[in-house]
């Protein structure tokens, strides 16, 4: 199984005396003193420097912070700075994703990032692994005023599906506990999946069964705060075709079939038994997974419901093939009702379009045809064992004509300053 062992961190910390601000009181035009900021021009930083003074202190009045600072981080584990090659990535990636797709959709433009944009984001370059639950953890924002990012050094602008999962991703995902916590989301939303919220549990959870429960991910499945958020991140990093294998899992029921005893007795071992599925189950959908997580043996096999004799064996219909069950709870639209309530709130709240947003995010990260569509290519994945499409990366793509890419002008713009 390819759980997505990781978790967003809410701080709910109150006011303490390291913080910058009162969490009761209106913050003010700045926080900072963006007239005198001292540079030093000789410093091989000096264009980084430069570029998040221009573009984030001076008009959001926000510090992007990537020379780690001790006395903000997680102290009790072992983390290392990102290095500076990463950190340009990842700060003009933040601008150019981010904050400039909300300064184009948000009628108030710079005052909306201005009023409700962290006030510091800060960079680490490791991980930040929980080793007692086996989770990881992707950010953390903290009085509404701070977000940390993790994982910096492993920033791959060639892997669009990663770097949204680990950091643009958790960038919406914080963002929206941000404006969560200045305007509350709409109380029924925590009702669309009452009784469902796995807080312990959630970790052990596989994409497919929790689309089968009507959640975007498993830590959505954590609590409807985190549900909340993540419907919102998740809509705007994921493109098409993976929305499209989300709804489609979320139509039918799946279920965890555990054959450590089936392992044990012999009788069937969980490499036979992957083999006998490969000509009989169809799985094309995400979710479909196999692990031996303790190293001893222990295998799970996650998969869709299908219609089976007293036997154990599946019932094929007509067409030869499996008949699988429909999801009772309606999970598909219990998606679509979560989605809709985002759309309304960020529409209503703050004039927010997220269509409008997520296909500017879009279009920035994959590339398109003469004809306006988004070009796809066809790959061989090991998680369903057989030919998947996905979009083509528009960042890292060379053009013929100047044979630069996105990635490759975005960071010109930071080294201009070395002039």
């Amino acid at each position: 199984m390819k759980l997505r062992q990781s978790i967003f961190t809410l701080a709910a910390a109150a006011c303490a005396a390291l913080q910058l601000a009162s969490c009761s009181e209106e913050l003010g035009d700045s926080i900072f003193d963006t007239h005198e900021y001292p540079l030093n021009q000789s410093a091989y930083t000096f264009p980084l420097d430069t570029f998040v003074k221009v573009n984030f202190l001076e008009p959001y009045n926000m510090r992007f912070i990537y020379k780690m600072e001790y006395i903000g981080s997680d102290k009790e584990k072992n983390l290392t700075p990102a290095s500076y090659e990463n950190s340009c990535k990842l700060a003009v990636l933040t601008k150019y994703l981010w904050y400039d797709s909300y300064k184009n959709q948000a009628n108030e433009h710079d005052v909306f990032l201005k009023k409700y944009s962290p006030r510091i984001i800060h960079v680490i370059g490791s991980k930040n692994l929980n080793t007692s639950s086996g989770t990881e953890t992707l950010g953390v924002t903290e009085g509404g005023t701070k977000v940390t990012l993790y994982r910096a050094n492993l920033l791959n602008p060639s892997d669009i599906d990663n770097m949204n999962e680990y950091f643009f991703e958790t960038m919406h995902h914080e963002f929206g506990h941000i404006l969560d916590n200045n305007k509350l989301h709409p109380t029924p939303f925590n009702l669309l999946s009452n009784g469902l919220y796995n807080s312990a549990g959630w970790s052990d959870t596989p994409d497919s069964v929790a689309a089968s429960q009507g959640f975007v991910s498993p830590y959505a499945s954590a609590s409807y705060t985190e549900d909340w958020v993540e419907t919102l991140a998740r809509y705007l990093t994921r493109d098409s075709i993976t929305l499209t294998k989300l709804f489609q899992t979320a139509e039918y029921e799946w279920e965890t079939v555990d054959l450590t005893d089936k392992d044990k007795d012999g009788s069937v071992s969980a490499k036979d038994y992957s083999t006998m599925l490969k000509g009989i189950v169809d799985i094309d959908t995400i979710g479909y997974f196999k692990e031996d997580k303790s190293g001893k043996g222990e295998h799970k096999v996650y998969r869709r419901v299908c219609t089976r004799d007293n036997n154990d064996n599946v019932v094929l219909g007509e067409d030869g093939k499996p008949q699988w069950k429909a999801n009772g709870i309606g999970a598909r639209q219990v998606l679509e009702n979560k989605l809709q309530y985002v759309r309304d709130y960020m529409q209503n709240q703050f004039g927010i379009n997220i269509d409008k947003l997520r296909a500017e995010i879009q279009a920035k990260q994959f590339r398109k045809g003469s004809d306006g569509k988004f070009l796809e290519e066809t790959y061989y994945s090991d998680l369903t064992r057989r030919n998947e499409s996905r979009l083509l990366n528009a960042i890292v793509y060379k053009d013929p004509a100047t044979g630069k890419s996105v990635m490759d002008n975005l960071l010109d713009e930071l080294e201009k300053y070395k002039k």
